[in-house]
């Protein structure tokens, strides 16, 4: 049958433009997509057209994707997809890259690693039964001499591979606390506390839950505790592993579990308050995950954060010095990192007591973000001149209970004392009476 060359020049475009783009991006990815196969909880990132497997949580949170954002497809049309897999052998330096055809490729240098856009993150330590089950490529090449870079240290952390039981829910509730003691002896110590609600529907299926932490300057979150399941009856179990103790995060709210840093071995009233030297300046990130019978993880629960910043200076009054003021004047100086336009919350203690469980004096003021120091002058009862005083203060800020809890504690705590004076005492008591009117009307 004759057909017009204007039908065929039509028929033709209309492949071109409607059809031919059909099977031409129908299994066509963007970089960074994220695929998984009906019924399986392996996670694929795209990146050029091929697939590479998320080997775990750690992976996965430090691209910072989304678990709602992964996209389930066949298994047939993930199997169609490429995968490009880097290993190494367990003690080894060398990567090599597994190709479609199940063979092992040398990568010889970083400038051919850096080329292919991999990622150290991407590279799968094997066993040598596993390695030797790849046939090595081998391509006649001129020799490369190994770069420095390709030692393992660049490698390091490896983060510990995860798998994930999408069929339970994940944490659907977490915050972290800086803990802030009242008691004398605690002056200029702090403690940490994690707490997070898991569903009492699905709680018979959890055998244990873990506890995921990210220091200031690491890479990768680290497992740092595995807790036993916690049954909930009655509201009072307990279980410690190492440093860290969970319990029930408040008597009648069994759903509710609190994780808090102790003093070994551990107990209900063993929370370790430490001081100033035992942190680092910047975030600590937590999450919290469950694991079933088969060691299978839930999805992360979101990320919390404690943020740790610059610690105070108390200028005045001097430490193991007499004050010349019956009514002292405080300074301090004031972080420079809290979040732009806070208003931190600054705490003034003073004690009197080694042992006293509560300070016999104490102020609130609150301070904006961008001031260098701050000061304020003591307007309690007159102060003993046979007694010795401690001075805390510290800073605290946070917005909501979904964000960062901020803090700032003192090096040091200082110890003064001040002088018997009876002419002191009333310009001191005035001293204080005009400073307090001036603060509340400024």
């Amino acid at each position: 049958m004759y057909m017009p060359n204007r039908y065929r020049l039509l028929i033709l475009f209309i492949i071109v433009i409607f059809v031919f783009p059909f099977f031409s991006y129908a299994q066509s990815y963007s970089d960074g997509s994220l695929l998984r196969a009906e019924d399986d909880t392996k996670v694929y990132a795209i990146h050029n057209q091929k697939k590479r497997w998320i080997q775990s949580v750690e992976i996965f949170n430090s691209y910072n994707f989304k678990w709602q954002n992964i996209k389930t497809i066949s298994e047939n049309d993930l199997a169609g997809i490429e995968e490009n897999q880097l290993i190494r052998l367990k003690g080894d330096a060398k990567v090599y890259l597994i190709d479609e055809n199940g063979a092992r490729k040398h990568i010889k240098s970083v400038e051919e690693f850096n080329a292919q856009g991999f990622d150290w993150v991407d590279i799968v330590e094997v066993n040598e039964k596993d390695f030797n089950s790849y046939e090595e490529e081998v391509i006649p090449t001129a020799p490369v001499s190994p770069l420095p870079s390709l030692s393992p240290s660049p490698l390091a952390p490896t983060p510990v591979p995860a798998e994930i039981n999408l069929k339970l829910p994940s944490p659907d509730y977490i915050r972290a606390d800086w803990l802030v003691s009242q008691s004398t002896s605690k002056y200029g110590l702090i403690g940490q506390r994690i707490t997070f609600k898991y569903s009492s529907e699905v709680i018979d299926r959890i055998e244990n839950f873990r506890l995921y932490e990210k220091k200031p300057g690491d890479q990768y979150f680290s497992k740092i505790a595995e807790f036993e399941e916690m049954l909930s009856t009655g509201c009072e179990d307990i279980d410690i592993d190492g440093e860290w103790m969970m319990t029930e995060a408040a008597p009648g709210q069994c759903e509710y579990w609190a994780i808090q840093k102790v003093v070994p071995p551990g107990g209900r009233d063993a929370v370790a308050y430490l001081s100033a030297a035992n942190y680092s300046e910047g975030e600590y990130s937590y999450y919290v995950v469950g694991a079933d019978k088969d060691g299978l993880e839930t999805l992360p629960s979101p990320e919390t954060k404690l943020v740790f910043l610059t610690t105070i200076g108390i200028f005045s009054p001097a430490d193991s010095e007499q004050s010349n003021e019956a009514y002292p004047s405080f300074e301090w100086s004031v972080a420079s990192d809290w979040p732009a336009d806070s208003t931190a919350d600054y705490l003034i203690l003073i004690s009197d007591d080694e042992n006293a469980q509560n300070p016999f004096w104490a102020r609130a003021l609150k301070v904006l973000a961008g001031k260098s120091d701050a000061s304020f002058v003591y307007n309690g009862s007159r102060l003993n001149p046979a007694k010795k005083y401690k001075l805390y203060i510290y800073g605290h800020y946070r917005q909501t209970e979904h964000d960062p809890d901020y803090i700032s504690i003192p090096l040091t705590i200082p110890e003064f004392w001040i002088k018997s004076s009876g002419w002191s005492a009333l310009l001191g008591f005035l001293k204080a009476f005009f400073w307090e009117s001036f603060r509340l009307i400024r």
